[in-house]
């Protein structure tokens, strides 16, 4: 029944969410709308796409670096299609970890590795949000006159907080028995041996400094080129936005997208008009937003109809997904 709930809230949460930004943004629609169809340059948004399809290459080869620690031997190709397989569920399930899900799923069943493929998308996870959170912060200091606004800073700083606390918890055995008292809140035997185990299989990354140092280095190439490409989208449509803002922007978007929804739909949106409001006219905030939601959801649903060719959609397969995302909520 919880499962239930949770899938109720974030949709309330996002149609919500929506329809503030109707309300609030309704004399500036059309303008929005008048700024796509007359203004973008779309030579700057075919680059965008490029540079998207260079940064899911990027993360394709961390995500191949730290399934390797794990033994778990996958080719650049087949973690290239996992990044594709992630867009498409991270639209199609209403959770903030389908994406992820179906990685463990299909890495699990390429490898029968169940802890060992959940604990590598984890880390593989963690250290992407790593460096979102840590370029943010150095942008954050280096705007820090222009960048005054709580919300941000709050975003910023708490998101940090968070990553600082997970990093001591699986790198210090020390740390983590501090809340080894948690665990008597965990519903059965069962429940508690797993946790233990994706502990130790994490834990056992601190022994294998160099793949994982490869894999924070490639956090950030990645991240940095995700970032420009945004960049490049503002430009696009004659945003005049800095382009180091954009180091602060958007990890706090993405920081906030996290948050219950069905996939960041509405509180992505809700916060790039927020944010990007500041720097430019409420119609070309809109339209910028308008444009990067285009880009996600034809990544999307494009990631959808390969997936489908490639046989991905059978019902069995579609039942395991579900199953898996139903467990982790």
């Amino acid at each position: 029944m919880s499962g239930i709930k949770g899938k109720i809230l974030r949709f309330v949460i996002s149609f919500a969410a929506i329809g503030l930004i109707i309300y609030f943004m309704r004399g500036k629609i059309h303008e929005a709308v008048a700024i796509l169809r007359h203004e973008v340059v779309w030579g700057w948004f075919v680059a965008v796409i490029v540079g998207y399809f260079i940064g899911l290459a990027i993360i394709a080869v961390r995500l191949q670096c730290v399934f390797r620690v794990q033994d778990i031997r996958m080719t650049f190709h087949e973690c290239y299609h996992l990044g594709f397989v992630g867009l498409f569920y991270n639209l199609m399930l209403p959770s903030a970890v389908g994406g992820d899900v179906a990685k463990v799923v299909y890495a699990y069943k390429h490898s029968g590795k169940k802890i060992e493929s959940a604990t590598s998308v984890f880390l593989d996870r963690l250290l992407g949000f790593l460096a979102t959170i840590l370029m943010a912060v150095i942008g954050l200091m280096y705007f820090s006159k222009e960048a005054q606004n709580g919300y941000i800073n709050y975003s910023v700083y708490g998101a940090l907080a968070v990553i600082v606390f997970v990093g001591a918890f699986f790198a210090s055995r020390r740390f983590a028995r501090l809340f080894k008292g948690l665990v008597h809140f965990l519903p059965g035997k069962k429940w508690k041996l797993q946790l233990a185990e994706v502990y130790h299989a994490i834990y056992g990354y601190r022994h294998h400094q160099g793949p994982v140092l490869v894999a924070i280095l490639l956090s950030f190439a990645g991240q940095a080129v995700f970032i420009t490409t945004n960049y490049w989208l503002a430009l696009s449509i004659g945003a005049n936005v800095g382009f180091w803002k954009f180091f602060i922007l958007i990890p706090v978007i993405s920081i906030v997208s996290m948050a219950p929804s069905i996939g960041g739909l509405g509180v992505r949106e809700a916060s790039m008009l927020y944010l990007f409001s500041r720097y430019l006219r409420p119609e070309r905030a809109l339209a910028f937003t308008l444009l990067m939601d285009i880009l996600l959801y034809a990544f999307s649903i494009g990631s959808g109809i390969w997936y489908a060719f490639r046989g991905g959609l059978k019902e069995k397969v579609l039942e395991d997904e579900e199953i898996m995302s139903s467990s982790k909520e």
